[in-house]
């Protein structure tokens, strides 16, 4: 049984290590349909505390966020399938 569960997850490191690989390479040459890195707009907001276990939030200046056509993450940048699900950000003050 041993065996049996060494291959397997000699199969499931190698097959991640050449999903990863080619898409490290895809996002290195740019895939064919389309440009390799794009940009959204976070909006942002200032949570604050108040008193009484209340808190407001206060809007933040909106920033650009560059990220990458790929599945992971690759030369600093999150993947554009995580950063289109990601369009908010909250800042907690306090």
């Amino acid at each position: 049984m041993t065996r049996d569960r060494k291959r397997i997850l000699i199969g499931v490191l190698v097959t991640t290590a050449v999903i990863y690989g080619l898409d490290d390479l895809s996002a290195r040459l740019g895939v064919p349909a389309g440009p390799r890195f794009s940009t959204f707009t976070i909006t942002r907001f200032y949570h604050v505390n108040e008193k009484f276990n209340k808190f407001s939030f206060e809007p933040a200046p909106s920033v650009e966020e560059r990220c990458v056509n790929a599945l992971f993450p690759h030369s600093g940048a999150w993947p554009c399938w995580y950063v289109k699900r990601h369009t908010t950000q909250t800042i907690v003050v306090n």
